[in-house]
């Protein structure tokens, strides 16, 4: 039977004064019959006993108000507070994350322990206000100029074999027309492939915009000029004199 102590003194009450008036001017507290006491109460005939040392005096529970020093939550708490310091407030991440390192309590509890450490949580970022245009913008008139470059993806075979492609892409910075090729690697001569078929599908510019791929430019002159790769040069000197 769980009985606060406010209810306990009532029933013990009643019940004594109920015993009191059968035993008239015979009744004390020492006389008082646990086994009739337990009839009227309910109370166990243990708790009655220790009841009936303190004459029958319900005494405060000393552990009451106090919080025990282990929980469902205990040894797990790090886990969660590197979750939080993380941004990661989601109550169910948490709850599956810390589950598959055995814990066994409810999502509730994971929710309030949240709520409690809060503090943990990093403040979100503020937006910095528009600093304005910090480039300079400019234009370039249709087949001036245009870019290349290669990529690389990993591409998952029919036989569940992965290997990585190489993906040529070239743009024109006027309208953003672009063709894109792939390619076992990015050899030289696939390259040139690469390039006459984005010709042939957009024409040939005035200009082609790359970085310093090797089998483009093999360095530079003491003025910053590119130092064209040999093949590169011949190709480049083919197209522009079609």
């Amino acid at each position: 039977m769980n009985i606060n102590s406010n209810d306990l003194e009532d029933i013990l009450a009643h019940a004594l004064a109920t015993i009191k008036e059968k035993m008239g001017e015979s009744y004390s507290i020492e006389k008082v019959n646990l086994a009739e006491l337990h009839r009227i109460t309910g109370i166990s005939r243990a708790k009655l006993r220790r009841l009936k040392k303190n004459g029958f005096v319900v005494k405060p529970n000393g552990n009451k108000g106090k919080k025990s020093d282990k929980t469902v939550l205990s040894g797990y708490e790090g886990v969660i507070n590197n979750l939080l310091k993380g941004n990661v407030t989601n109550s169910e991440v948490i709850y599956e994350r810390i589950q598959t390192l055995g814990y066994t309590g409810g999502l509730t509890t994971i929710k309030n322990y949240i709520s409690e450490n809060k503090f943990l949580i990093p403040a979100p970022r503020e937006i910095v206000s528009p600093q304005g245009n910090r480039g300079r913008r400019y234009h370039t008139g249709p087949g001036e100029n245009y870019q290349m470059d290669w990529g690389f993806v990993k591409v998952n075979a029919p036989d569940g074999i992965s290997y990585q492609c190489a993906c040529f892409a070239m743009i024109c910075h006027h309208c953003g027309e672009r063709y894109i090729e792939f390619f076992p690697n990015a050899r030289q001569e696939n390259l040139f492939i690469g390039m006459i078929h984005a010709f042939i599908y957009m024409g040939i510019p005035e200009n082609v915009l790359t970085d310093n791929m090797k089998s483009v430019v093999i360095g530079r002159d003491v003025e910053g000029n590119p130092l064209w790769q040999k093949d590169y040069e011949t190709f480049m000197k083919t197209m522009h004199g079609t």
